[in-house]
């Protein structure tokens, strides 16, 4: 086959590729083949050895053709696989997504309620504050100045004491033995009951009447009767106890 080129054995390729064409056009294909191949030279053996070769070649291009088909269909099975494998995970990466956002809000609110604990913790730790340094403050108005509370408790001059009078409010009110709710009670004063006054003290942030009734002497509240006070130069009459 030597001298025969590329373009000529191409050509020589379509005159058998229309072999198997309509009875009239196969018949003139198949002279065409024959007077084409005397023309460059080519016996009966030479053409069965091309037509062999090509048929060799054919079938190992068809097998490669199957085997890549082959592959392709498992490359796609691959895929499929994977493009469902991707839904579930992307399916799990939401369920996750809303279990993040489920406890940050979770967060959110433990935070809030351990803020507002602090808080009321804090506002009742100052109230304590505030409360201790309020009854020191009275403590202190009591005890801290020695001179107001000597002046607060100084007898007027020549001994003789200061009294006053009160009268039992609207309502019956208890004569106790000492400036306390819890003390004994010594009588129950009637309403309108007229009482002489020997002094008026605090006692546990209240305010009490030391007075003498038909012969008893206690305390009551000054809150139940009403003082009608003989002022004095150089006494108050106010004292602490």
């Amino acid at each position: 086959m030597a001298g025969v080129s590329d373009e000529e054995i191409a050509r020589l390729a379509n005159r058998l590729a229309m072999l198997v064409s309509d009875d009239g056009e196969a018949d003139n294909a198949g002279r065409a083949v024959g007077a084409l191949a005397r023309r460059l030279g080519l016996s009966g053996g030479q053409l069965k050895a091309i037509f062999m070769a090509g048929a060799e070649s054919a079938g190992a291009q068809t097998v490669k053709l199957a085997t890549q088909a082959n592959k392709i269909r498992i490359l796609e099975g691959d895929a499929e696989a994977l493009r469902e494998a991707l839904a579930g995970a992307e399916a799990v990466g939401r369920q996750h997504a809303r279990e993040r956002d489920a406890l940050r809000e979770e967060v959110a609110t433990l935070r809030a309620a351990l803020g507002a604990r602090r808080q009321r913790r804090r506002v009742g730790w100052i109230a304590a504050l505030a409360m201790v340094v309020v009854a020191g403050g009275l403590g202190a108005v009591g005890y801290s100045l020695p001179w107001l509370y000597g002046l607060l408790h100084s007898p007027p001059p020549g001994g003789a004491p200061v009294y006053h009078t009160a009268q039992v409010r609207d309502r019956p009110s208890v004569l106790r033995q000492q400036p306390d709710s819890a003390a004994p009670e010594v009588a129950t004063l009637p309403v309108g009951a007229r009482l002489t006054v020997r002094r008026v003290l605090w006692h546990n942030l209240m305010q009490w009447v030391e007075v003498e009734f038909d012969g008893k002497s206690g305390f009551v509240l000054s809150t139940d009767v009403d003082l009608s006070r003989r002022e004095t130069p150089l006494d108050s009459g106010w004292h602490f106890a």
